[in-house]
């Protein structure tokens, strides 16, 4: 199934979706290592992305859309990672329509988007090119800075500067390390799905689906949740929470209250 990928087994009467954007070059830990901690009964299936996010800015419905191409069988639970828990909501208000029950919603370091949250992933993603000078960094990221600033809450705006300085930056990356045609293309479609993604979310409004929620967080908590009924947080950094046995198993008896 393009729209979904099964990464835990179990039974098919028992599923949780997860919402995030997987990709093996981030340093946060992913909801495959989540899905072996966990030890739930059902499947866990978790989101890919639209081909289409790699070429231009998808909206929020055609995301939505994508996702609605679920797998078969009773789904328990909904679970997002940062910006994947904004999508949640939404979600379980077709799969509600579609199956006659809606599904628990789990916020694990919930984030509504906001242009500083572009920035900050362009900063971290650049400062990370190490085949580039520290001064060629640290002028990318002051431009990138300033993109935003000049965009203030107007996020396509700020999306579509930092896409476009991201190409320039990266491409001069991608030349230094000899990477072919092809592969370069791949990088920049990755980072343009990524913007695409939080472009979509940033067009949402959970907060008020997220009020009977349960959120689990690090140790900085999160910015969406305060709107959570309840917050039990963690003495660890964000990037370890899909890869702690604590959270697992918290997330663990949620599921298994339904």
């Amino acid at each position: 199934m393009s729209s979904w990928r099964r990464i835990g087994e179990g039974s098919a009467d028992r599923m949780i979706l997860a919402v995030d954007f997987d990709s093996t070059a981030r340093p946060e830990a992913g909801f495959r290592t989540f899905a072996g901690l966990a030890k739930f009964a059902g499947e866990i299936w978790l989101t890919t992305q639209p081909d289409a996010a790699e070429r231009e800015f998808l909206s929020a419905e055609a995301y939505l859309d994508f996702w609605s191409a679920r797998p078969e069988g009773r789904i328990e639970a909904l679970v997002g990672f940062c910006v994947g828990c904004v999508f949640l909501p939404a979600l379980a208000d077709a799969i509600e329509q579609a199956q006659g029950s809606r599904p628990a919603l789990l916020l694990i370091d919930p984030e509504p988007v906001v242009t500083a949250s572009i920035y900050r992933d362009f900063k971290n993603t650049v400062e990370a090119m190490g085949i580039l000078s520290e001064d060629e960094r640290a002028a990318a990221v002051a431009e990138a800075q300033s993109v935003c600033e000049t965009a203030g809450d107007d996020f396509d705006s700020a999306a579509v500067g930092v896409v476009k300085l991201y190409e320039t930056t990266a491409g001069t990356a991608f030349d230094r390390l000899g990477l072919d045609e092809e592969t370069s293309e791949d990088l920049l479609g990755l980072f343009r799905s990524y913007v695409s993604y939080l472009h979509a979310a940033a067009a949402l409004k959970p907060e008020q689906g997220w009020a009977a929620c349960v959120a689990l967080t690090s140790a900085q908590s999160s910015p969406g949740a305060p709107h959570a009924a309840s917050e039990r947080s963690f003495p660890i950094g964000t990037e370890h929470m899909l890869a702690d046995e604590r959270v697992a198993e918290a997330a663990r008896d949620v599921f298994e209250e339904r």
